[in-house]
């Protein structure tokens, strides 16, 4: 790697010297200008390209742009989104002023799609795309969380508040798998992961919704496709830009808990329920109330482990270039500490991108793109055990009156372990390299070739400091240091040829492509542990104690070999086709299941361009879109299922003594194959003359040989299962998208998007037994992850029951449960079969999702003089949410209780929606609809308000402009859920949860 990131830089160094010297000995004439819009209000971004030649710029803030030109008889060509490119003569003139019209929503935009660029009006694939601009001052961390109500049929979901793992989900048209359902991310040509670009570094985001748009990626596009462009540079000025902001971080919300005094109350009637006594007495409660004795503290844990954090985002982007060599240097620095205590993310990281072409027709172009980031990511070692003890109650002490550690039930203290040194640090090392090269090898054809190279180094660093714990009576619990160190390594290459050919004849335009791929991964870890180190601050593995140490290691490797080609056909502009076909082969699978086929067709008809639409003057244009096609899934976690793999460790007696050995453990299915998604979809895309754009779909996917593992015999021992294709998921939607912008005469802009999805995920058929667990379930009928269990039907109440000799016994007629006798304040459960008992065996039913019905989001932006304002509200309906143990359940563990409680049944509150307080776990943890909640939410995802200085003020020190702007992320959020927040993740049945956050931020944008 060292001697490649040499050879760059070298390279490099000779393109830059070759920028410098054409700027030196050409001849120039310079011109400057003014771009404004129909209501005269200066134009920023309009782009400025000297027609034939790769030169040009965009203007600034105030419409102003200038250009150095070679010849005074050079053709510029402005063009903006939604306005009609202008071509201008120079004439030798030094100053040009021209005023764009709008038009309708651009014709000629260009998205990028697979292994190339489309116009947006030739599409005839479901594609949606971000728009960029709307993120640029957003204080986002992680790139994924840009699709966050931004696309129609895309649902992204933030998994964490956590810094470094603050990632979205992304599904992309429902979950159609059991296994790993995100999209395939391809960045700049090369599969790889959102979260190594920064989201400052991307000039587009295309997102492949449909069989026919993402089948050219065959068996890895079953999930959908997000294509990543990051920026590039242009002929022109170098352009340097810096971008800051500082902001504050603190929890969306966490859940009202008790104090010390309720509790401490509740705990007693409960106890008294279960048929004990008191626990604690009125002279416990009062010494909780007064708050001056350690031991009896009255701690919100929220608070101790939750608090404000502070973070700092940098950003430094060069730009610029020649006719023949384009650059952009990008580089910036993360600071972001934690909400809770331990944690924090810091990360650098560049990027690099040059373009350089060669001949005197630019007929060979080479470019090289180069990446990389150093991040350091600190948490709890035991991260999942802290945020389980911020749920603690508040009558366990945290000190005692000497400011030592306690040990809560004489067990464990992660505040205080933390604070002494209990933490792990992973160390990121990630690197991306491209090399590129497309050669026109006449005209209408052209051949290119990539090779990317990814790697990404890890060091974890999992240290348990040597901590001593006490007890109220004094005695202590000595905990012994340890440590854990785990390096790893993951290697990623990727080989691309590609032929690519274009004509024009007449009405009739042909494209096609043909293309081979290539790529290997390979994957190697180590780790070593020893224990009773000297202290707490030499985290080396050496210093432990090297009688306990022990070790691990492991390595797979996995490779993909493809063939696809492509071809469109236009006619006249009005009718539209695109045939896909891939042909893939994966080493996950046994000889003979390796290779799959995926195919796709596609049609639009541009019915605005038809004679008889002509006339028709409120409408600019109109198309028709239908699309099938199929995509695989070979992602199963699995490296080698088509193998019997050896597993070491597994000792045996030979003769007396034990002897090490190895042996399989887990059986395989050599007939294992793809899981194939088949797409069906039906679109719409209209553009009015009033500034009303819509674009609107339906679709049909069908996921079929869903892996799932297959049941076998216990007489087959301790053997792991193995894989089936065994099921058939649908998920079926509409999704639309309405835009809206226009401008008054004040120069007032306004611009308004909103997107709508609902989607239906189903279970369509199993092959292998359903999984009627609780509390989620695999249940044909049903949707993926939803939540099974008994449905409450109320409460017990004492009319409920006869009362003889201090004993409840229910009447007649009322339902019974059969896990256990009900009194006055149970729950009362849904007798579904009618028998008059309800039981686990048959009346258990689907009880809640995971999915919504409805994602939907409304993005506003006003313009206006220097001021602007961005407002994104995002939000989902008809989701549900799973709070169990922990808060929800009374007297979990060491937990506390959420306040709610306070309003429980009794004899004097006959509540129908809480029960009576128990200890018993039979009766409290149950899985039901009472520990459901209604998940949906509507949220101010982001509110931005910035001010751009005028440039008649910045122009005499060189600077084109400057902007400041305050933002808030997560302002608020309207919900009925009483726990986190509601945006969590499928796996999230617990009060243990990263709470998201708020963070407010103040930021600094300047060009040069």
């Amino acid at each position: 790697m060292k001697y490649l990131l040499n050879i760059t830089g070298k390279v490099v160094a000779v393109i830059l010297l070759f920028f410098i010297s054409s700027n030196v000995f050409g001849q120039e004439l310079k011109i400057s200008g003014k771009v404004t819009d129909e209501s005269h209000a200066p134009m920023p971004g309009v782009n400025v390209l000297v027609q034939g030649t790769h030169t040009g710029t965009i203007t600034d803030a105030n419409g102003d742009f200038s250009l150095t030109l070679k010849s005074p008889n050079a053709i510029l060509d402005f063009s903006f989104i939604g306005y009609v490119t202008q071509h201008i003569a120079v004439q030798n003139r030094t100053h040009i002023n021209i005023q764009l019209v709008p038009s309708a929503k651009s014709l000629n935009e260009v998205v990028v799609v697979g292994y190339g660029t489309q116009k947006k009006v030739n599409l005839t694939g479901a594609v949606g795309s971000v728009q960029m601009s709307d993120m640029k001052d957003r204080p986002l961390t992680n790139a994924s969380l840009a699709l966050q109500g931004t696309i129609p049929g895309v649902y992204a979901l933030q998994s964490s508040g956590q810094p470094g793992s603050d990632n979205a989900v992304i599904d992309i048209r429902g979950v159609g798998s059991f296994q790993n359902s995100s999209p395939l991310v391809i960045i700049d040509g090369v599969p790889g992961d959102l979260s190594s670009v920064d989201p400052n570094d991307i000039a587009s985001i295309s997102v492949l919704k449909d069989a026919a748009s993402a089948s050219i990626y065959g068996n890895r596009a079953a999930n959908g496709v997000i294509l990543i462009t990051t920026k590039r540079g242009a002929a022109g000025k170098m352009k340097i830009s810096y971008n800051a902001y500082f902001g504050t971080q603190q929890a969306t919300r966490l859940p009202s808990v008790l104090n010390s005094v309720q509790y401490a109350t509740l705990y007693n009637e409960a106890s008294v329920n279960s048929g004990g006594t008191t626990i604690y007495s009125a002279s416990d409660i009062a010494k909780f109330a007064a708050h001056n004795d350690p031991l009896y503290p009255d701690i919100n844990y929220f608070d101790v482990y939750y608090h404000k954090a502070n973070m700092q985002n940098h950003r430094l982007d060069i730009s610029g270039g020649t006719d023949n060599v384009h650059y952009a240097f990008m580089v910036g620095h993360l600071d972001q500490n934690g909400i809770l205590v331990g944690t924090s993310y810091e990360k650098t990281d560049f990027r690099s991108n040059v373009d350089a072409y060669f001949f005197k027709d630019k007929r060979l172009r080479i470019s090289s793109n180069i990446a990389g980031s150093f991040g350091v990511q600190d948490q709890p070692t035991d991260l999942w055990d802290a945020e389980w003890y911020a749920t603690l109650a508040p009558v366990h002490p945290l000190t005692n009156a000497n400011g030592q550690w306690m040990a809560v039930n004489g067990e464990r203290n992660y505040y205080g372990e933390v604070k002494e040194g209990s933490t792990s640090i992973t160390k990121n090392y990630n690197f991306s390299g491209q090399l590129d090269a497309e050669y026109k090898i006449y005209k209408d054809l052209s051949a290119q070739v990539t090779y990317g190279y990814n790697a990404n180094l890890y060091n974890v660093n999992a240290f348990h400091a040597n901590v001593t714990l006490y007890n109220p009576d004094g005695s202590s619990i000595p905990l012994a240091s340890d440590l854990t160190v785990t390096d790893g390594t993951n290697i990623h290459t990727l080989s691309t040829a590609l032929l690519k050919y274009h004509k024009k004849i007449n009405k009739n335009e042909v494209s096609a492509l043909a293309g081979y791929s290539e790529e290997v991964y390979t994957y190697d870890w180590e780790s070593g542990y020893r224990s009773n180190f000297v202290n707490n601050t030499q985290r080396v593995l050496s210093l432990g104690d090297a009688a306990t140490q022990t070790n691990n290691a492991g390595s797979y490797d996995l490779a993909l070999r493809s063939y696809f080609g492509r071809l469109n056909y236009n006619y006249d502009g009005k009718y539209l086709f695109e045939a896909n076909i891939r042909r893939d082969g994966s080493s996950r699978f046994a000889v003979g299941h390796q290779w799959g086929t995926f195919p796709s067709v596609s049609g639009g008809w541009i019915i605005s361009n038809e004679k008889f639409m002509k006339n028709i003057s409120w409408l600019n244009m109109l198309k028709l879109r239908a699309s099938w096609g199929q995509l695989g899934n070979e992602n199963i976690g699995e490296y080698y299922n088509g193998y019997d793999v050896l597993s070491s460790g597994q000792n045996y007696s030979l003769g007396g003594t034990l002897a090490s050995g190895v042996a399989v453990t887990k059986m395989t299915n050599k007939n294992l194959t793809w899981e194939t998604s088949q797409q069906t979809d039906i679109g719409v895309d209209m553009s009015l003359n009033n500034g009303i754009d819509l674009t609107a779909d339906f679709f049909d996917k069908r996921t079929k040989n869903l892996l799932l593992p297959q049941p076998i015999p216990l007489t087959l021992g301790a053997l792991s299962e193995p894989y089936a294709n065994a099921g058939e998921v649908q998920n079926r939607g509409i999704e639309a998208s309405v835009t809206y912008r226009t401008t008054f005469g004040n120069g007032f802009k306004f611009r308004v998007t909103a997107n709508a999805s609902h989607i239906v995920n189903k279970i369509l058929n199993l092959d292998v037994p359903e999984q009627l667990t609780s509390p989620k379930a695999i249940k044909i009928g049903a949707a993926i992850n939803s939540f099974y269990g008994y449905k409450m039907d109320g409460i017990y109440q004492l009319s409920d029951f006869n009362y003889s000799n201090g004993v409840y016994t229910l009447k007649p007629g009322v339902v019974s449960v059969s896990n256990f006798t009900a009194q006055p304040g149970d729950i009362k459960y849904k007798d579904l079969n009618g028998d008059g008992i309800v039981d686990m065996n048959n009346d258990r039913e689907v009880i809640g999702k995971q999915f919504p019905d409805l994602t939907y989001s409304l993005n506003l932006n006003l313009t206006w003089k220097n001021f602007d304002l961005l407002a994104f509200f995002q939000g989902v309906q008809g989701i549900q949410g799973y709070t169990y143990y922990e808060i929800a359940t009374p007297f979990s563990g060491f937990a506390n209780m959420g306040s709610w409680w306070m309003n429980r049944w009794t004899p004097t509150n006959p509540s129908n929606t809480l029960p009576r307080l128990t200890f018993d776990g039979v009766r409290n943890n149950i899985h039901s609809s009472f520990y459901m909640e209604n998940a949906s939410y509507l949220r101010l995802k982001n509110i931005e308000l910035g001010y751009t200085i005028d440039q008649k003020y910045l122009s005499k020190v060189g600077i084109s402009s400057i902007r400041i702007y305050g933002n808030i992320q997560n302002a608020f959020t309207i919900t009925k859920f009483k726990g986190f927040d509601p945006e969590q993740t499928v796996d999230q049945t617990r009060a243990e949860a990263f709470p998201q956050v708020r963070i407010m931020t103040v930021g600094l944008s300047v060009n040069f």
